[in-house]
């Protein structure tokens, strides 16, 4: 009787517990109150996480006592209530004291134009071609003599080779980089220090994705790959 009586118990609760949970759903506004794409929503509780959309709009499980914490970069990171959250919320601005102290910012562009600038003959190398060494001349075949010794300088050409693609790797890490940065990450995913490092060494894409992926498409890669990290790190953990 006890043990029926204790399953009942049990069962109401349960039942209970999932008609308080709900889905909380509703769209994000920013600056001069236009909606704010890529916002990271977290339930601090279930540590769910959801990202809006292009238009601002979002939705996520959660209970009415759950602390619902909503960051994007350059806002002020906001956590409230699941039961007070407005069914649009617009984010404040960051305000940004420099103390007279002048930020540059990084540009890929401008990097990439000064590395191409500074390496040029680095990018533009390539070994020469069969019609630019020999050339049919109505009186026989001219050999051009400096092409034929680039073409014969297979130490030189190969250190050339590798050097090419050195460059060529560098300034997609770097492209890679102005996207996939630790301040999107962390407020995406809510991780810092060394998990934040290892999360964006292991689960880094790659420079065809980040060169073709609209910016909702880069922030939903980091959410899932958020999820799997998250999955795997549990499973570690039993």
């Amino acid at each position: 009787m006890r043990k029926a009586l204790s399953f009942i118990c049990f069962f109401c609760l349960v039942f209970l517990s999932a008609q308080a949970q709900s889905v909380l759903q509703g769209r994000i506004m920013g600056r001069d109150s236009l909606p704010l794409a890529g916002v990271s929503i977290q339930n601090i509780h279930s540590k769910a996480v959801a990202v809006t959309n292009s238009e601002g709009i979002y939705s996520i499980a959660v209970n009415d006592q759950d602390t619902i914490l909503f960051r994007a970069l350059g806002y002020v990171t906001l956590a409230l209530r699941a039961a007070l959250v407005p069914r649009v919320l617009y984010l404040r601005s960051q305000a940004m004291d420099l103390h007279g102290v002048e930020i540059v910012q990084r540009s890929y562009l401008k990097d990439s134009l000064a590395l191409r600038e500074e390496y040029q003959k680095g990018f533009t190398f390539r070994r020469p071609k069969f019609g630019e060494v020999v050339k049919i001349i109505p009186l026989g075949i001219g050999i051009n003599i400096n092409q034929l010794q680039k073409a014969l300088s297979f130490k030189s050409n190969k250190r050339s080779d590798a050097f090419k693609e050195r460059l060529i790797n560098y300034e997609q890490d770097k492209f890679i980089d102005q996207r996939f940065t630790p301040e999107l990450v962390a407020n995406l995913t809510g991780l810092d220090g060394d998990s934040l490092r290892y999360f964006m060494d292991h689960h880094r894409p790659s420079f065809e994705f980040a060169r073709e992926a609209s910016q909702y498409d880069l922030l939903l890669f980091i959410k899932q790959s958020a999820e799997k990290y998250r999955r795997n790190a549990a499973v570690i953990s039993q």
